[in-house]
């Protein structure tokens, strides 16, 4: 992740915090990862707090952050109800769950929103799926190590897969990981969140406030809690 530039990441939310929002102060990082985007956030005055599935990354994430972090789950967000301004989930991490899971996460979001609190994730396209990952291979290498990236695309189950090894020359072992995203449908995302409770109020390509749509690469999805 060593190219993602997150002080524009935050930048651009501030953006659209200050479109849509309501004087956005407090804001959860779900599927905070390694802990870089919560760490920009708070350079920029924002109290965060944030999660993940992964310990080892919340532990790595522990080391660069002051935020209040923890292993959690998406599906099962521990937090105090009706207070948040913001709940974040970037980078494709919504792509990870299966639809049930997603309503599961948009009702769960909802319920620690406070109201006129925002919802902001993205997502990639099939477009740009089938453009730049539908058949891709990747090579690095580091002291002491080195790894292979392959990833394919399944367009009948509209399945994006990533497999990842890691090879230590210096212990001779291999660690293997194998990524599964699920590539939905603009209108669809749509749909599930709408039906939880959660209105769309932007829709956008890149980093910009133009109109997403299933020709971008990104889209940046904005929704607001209305009512509780």
């Amino acid at each position: 992740m060593d190219h993602v530039d997150y002080s524009a990441w935050v930048d651009y939310l501030t953006k659209l915090f200050g479109k849509f929002g309501r004087g956005i102060r407090c804001v959860v990082d779900g599927g905070c990862g390694t802990g870089s985007l919560a760490l920009a956030l708070e350079r920029k005055g924002y109290r965060v707090v944030g999660f993940d599935r992964s310990f080892e990354m919340i532990r790595e994430a522990r080391q660069k952050s002051h935020a209040p972090l923890w292993r959690g789950d998406l599906r099962a967000i521990s937090l105090s109800s009706d207070r948040w301004d913001a709940f974040l989930c970037l980078y494709d991490t919504v792509m990870y769950l299966t639809r049930v899971e997603m309503e599961q996460m948009f009702s769960q979001v909802k319920s620690v929103l406070a109201k006129g609190g925002l919802l902001i994730f993205d997502v990639v396209t099939e477009n740009h799926v089938r453009k730049r990952w539908a058949n891709y291979t990747e090579k690095d290498r580091g002291k002491g190590w080195e790894t292979v990236r392959r990833s394919w695309y399944d367009r009948k189950r509209r399945c994006q897969h990533t497999e990842f090894e890691l090879f230590s020359l210096q212990e001779r072992k291999v660690c293997r990981e194998h990524h599964l995203q699920r590539v939905y449908r603009l209108k669809e995302m749509e749909r599930m969140a709408e039906g939880r409770g959660l209105k769309l109020v932007g829709r956008f390509s890149g980093f910009t406030l133009d109109s997403g749509n299933e020709e971008s690469d990104r889209v940046h999805f904005v929704l607001r809690k209305e009512a509780s």
